[in-house]
């Protein structure tokens, strides 16, 4: 803390008078600074052998000959900012651990169990509530699930003119989905992260309702995914054409994956012939937009 901001984090207690002269995390802006604090101190090894978020810190090495000199590398700078580790939560030269909820190793990025079993144990909807509760599980399985949008599309529809808990009506055709989801949620595929200017591909679908994306690596005549995309489509975008919504579906993925677009080449994938359409100065309406 800043010596003339300790006076206004002053409490009472039973002994006296104290104030705080290092920033507690009770205070409104505190993660915000502490992540604005590891970025800049971090700043040289993010992406590059360490990762952080507030204070979840994972340092990633590809060898075991790296993994000393990363750690090194660590202590050097948490040692130059005066910042101390809790022992008892640290762990070190382990080949998979958890990250941000997610299970990361040496092969790729792997759902959390607890996640997967939260949603496989959850019974049938009764009630709005309960639509909304499991749409809210499903999203974060989102990034691991091919065509999530259109796998989610009863649920959503539950959800419509549904202003009151007496208009609530679970349909055969949601608790038909729900079951199917359940299957796919129980084979989830390991995501794989993609080496640096390593070439991706990108492949599109398109439904009546919903468009999906996969973003895609082939290493030694095998391909694996990295990230699956999907929206549901709103209002007049279920009436464009099937090549329309194959762009929708091209522009959607490029900005929700841009990260992946700027630092790769992309090739994509379909049976349109999109590239003639988008080189066209000519063309106009929907698709120039």
């Amino acid at each position: 803390m800043a010596e003339e901001d300790e006076e206004k984090t002053a409490f009472i207690t039973s002994q006296g008078v104290f104030c705080y002269t290092k920033m507690p995390f009770g205070l409104r802006n505190a993660g915000a600074t502490y992540q604005r604090l590891v970025d800049k101190t971090f700043q040289e090894q993010i992406d590059r052998n360490l990762e952080v978020y507030v204070d979840d810190l994972v340092i990633k090495s590809r060898t075991e000959d790296e993994v000393v000199r990363d750690i090194e590398e660590t202590f050097k700078t948490l040692k130059k900012i005066n910042m101390k580790l809790n022992p008892k939560k640290c762990t070190f030269g382990v080949e998979e651990g958890m990250f941000l909820g997610y299970q990361v190793n040496t092969k790729g990025i792997k759902i959390c169990p607890d996640k997967v079993d939260a949603v496989l144990s959850l019974q049938s909807p009764k009630c709005l509530k309960d639509v909304q509760k499991l749409n809210g599980k499903l999203a974060s399985l989102n990034r691991f699930l091919a065509k999530s949008a259109e796998k989610s599309l009863p649920f959503f529809k539950t959800l419509k003119k549904c202003t009151k808990k007496s208009d609530f009506l679970w349909t055969e055709e949601a608790e038909a989905a729900f079951k199917q989801m359940k299957e796919h949620i129980a084979k989830l595929p390991m995501l794989t992260a993609p080496e640096e200017q390593e070439e991706l591909i990108v492949y599109l679908a398109a439904s009546k309702e919903a468009v999906s994306a996969v973003l895609m690596t082939e290493r030694e005549a095998r391909q694996m995914p990295i990230y699956f995309v999907s929206r549901a489509l709103r209002g007049p975008e279920i009436n464009y054409t099937a090549m329309e919504k194959l762009v929708l579906a091209l522009v959607h993925a490029s900005k929700r994956l841009r990260r992946y677009f700027q630092a790769h080449p992309i090739t994509v994938i379909t049976d349109q012939p999109i590239k003639n359409i988008l080189s066209n100065p000519e063309v106009a309406g929907r698709m120039q937009k």
